[in-house]
């Protein structure tokens, strides 16, 4: 009877670990995630496209890219009488290559299709995307660290 019960609950404590093991991994971001969760912020218009960068990567002639590109699309969503965050674009068919890995860094090349809804023109309108970012890892978290430029 002791046996059963031993037996049994092995079986629940290895369920258990194994269980806990396998959801630790899941939360362990790869640098192709990075990628794709930092193009969809940043064609959506979200500030938390910076979390996914390191600072000196989007700042180029004391110019903040990410601020930039998200300026001149609240600018042009104004100047036609809309909202500020209204041109958001969508990526779809989302597909990444990890073209280089190493311990502490990564290239990754991101193809995928953007889709704008552009409201003046009652249209889709559908566009490439394809850029290749340089990762590197710092705390034990992957950052774009170059590739932003060419957006």
């Amino acid at each position: 009877m002791f046996q059963k019960f031993y037996l049994f609950g092995l079986v629940i404590f290895m369920a258990i670990f194994f269980q806990s093991a396998f959801m630790l991994i899941e939360t362990i971001e790869s640098p192709n995630e990075i990628v794709v969760s930092f193009c969809k912020a940043y064609y959506q218009l979200d500030d938390s496209a910076r979390d996914y960068v390191s600072n000196q990567c989007h700042v180029q002639n004391d110019i903040d890219l990410i601020d930039q590109y998200f300026y001149t699309q609240k600018q042009k969503a104004n100047e036609c009488g809309y909202r500020d965050k209204f041109l958001v674009n969508y990526l779809t068919k989302i597909h990444t290559e990890i073209l280089d890995k190493t311990h502490n860094s990564a290239v990754v090349k991101i193809k995928a299709k953007r889709l704008a809804i552009i409201p003046w023109l009652r249209t889709r309108k559908t566009y490439d995307v394809d850029h290749t970012f340089t990762l590197s890892k710092k705390k034990n978290q992957w950052l774009i660290s170059d590739g932003i430029t060419n957006m």
